[in-house]
């Protein structure tokens, strides 16, 4: 029995009693009855506003933002919640290359229509031609005004996200004519960007996927920041952190439910050849990126207050990493 069930029993009984009693009349019973169950629907209205489920069914159908290096892995956490992708089992990651192939990505919005309920999950298209951004999607006005409400994301220390890019496979990031390696293979170009020609290219993509622009062909604004900070703060239903992998997992599932799964916790879009999640920012000659430095903040601000809001730490997530097999050490 819940704790609001049994203190609404408490106090009718006690009510029943002080009129069984002759303490107070029929009808100052009544209405002290009438208030009770009032306060009580209210209660019951305001946990079912605060439940899982319905954060889940506001926040429905989820669009799920992918920044570059900013935690591929995160589209399993947002696909297995039940019901969700029902195409999908539970211990499919979507970094299986033997089942989706290099290019899982690609291959994984392609099916996505017929793999999930389009009712819970937004499927990106991907419509020839669109490449990269088929997969990180611009947030238009348009977009973001069909989408506002629903949009979840992970963010990324800014000069560490660009370093995991320049650190990936070099024809995906560094070479001067950008073609996406699950597109076309024949079309590498072997020639490398300088790493000032890098930062241009890569830099400041979290400002610019919010507002919609391409940060490597189009140049941002402080009013382009000023809007992201804006659709960050009332556009997002989850906001978590690629360097709070476990954490933002468990508050994923503590917002919106669904059981802690083994491939919640996969990294399948691993920085090749790299061990460290920290990068020497030396190489990038004292340039700081200070577009996303502000959206990154505003992000970190909402990560660490939905925390305390919902009350996830490491020691209240050990349930959900032993759900999923994850040795957990303070």
């Amino acid at each position: 029995m819940g704790p609001s069930i049994l203190a609404r029993g408490l106090r009718l009984l006690t009510w029943s009693v002080l009129f069984a009693t002759g303490t107070v009349s029929r009808s100052a019973t009544a209405e002290r009855l009438e208030e009770v169950e009032q306060v009580d629907l209210l209660q019951r209205n305001l946990e079912l506003q605060n439940s899982p489920l319905e954060r889940r069914r506001k926040a429905s159908p989820m669009f799920w933002l992918h920044i570059p290096k900013c935690g591929t892995s995160f589209a399993n956490t947002v696909m297995h919640l039940p019901q969700m992708c029902p195409g999908l089992k539970e211990n499919v990651s979507l970094g299986d290359v033997e089942i989706w192939s290099e290019c899982f990505e690609v291959a994984f919005w392609k099916l996505c229509p017929t793999l999930c309920d389009q009712s819970l999950v937004h499927c990106n298209r991907w419509p020839d031609g669109e490449g990269f951004t088929g997969i990180h999607q611009l947030l238009t006005d348009e977009k973001y005004s069909k989408h506002k409400g629903h949009l979840v994301a992970l963010f990324r220390q800014p000069e560490q996200r660009l370093l995991s890019a320049y650190y990936d496979d070099r024809e995906l990031f560094r070479t001067t004519d950008f073609v996406c390696s699950c597109c076309d293979k024949s079309k590498y170009n072997t020639d490398e960007l300088s790493m000032e020609a890098f930062i241009q290219t890569w830099g400041s993509w979290e400002t610019g996927q919010l507002v919609g622009k391409d940060a490597s062909k189009e140049q941002l604004s402080l009013a382009d920041v000023a809007k992201a900070l804006e659709r960050l703060e009332d556009g997002f239903a989850f906001v978590g952190l690629q360097e709070e992998w476990e954490l933002s997992v468990c508050l994923f599932h503590t917002k919106f439910g669904g059981p802690c799964l083994a491939v919640d916790f996969d990294d399948i879009r691993p920085t090749r050849g790299q061990n460290s999640s920290t990068y020497d920012v030396h190489v990038l000659n004292g340039w700081t990126d200070d577009f996303d430095r502000k959206v990154y903040a505003k992000a970190k601000n909402i990560f660490e207050s939905d925390l305390l809001k919902f009350g996830v730490s490491h020691e209240t997530c050990k349930a959900c990493y032993e759900e999923a097999g994850l040795e957990w050490q303070d």
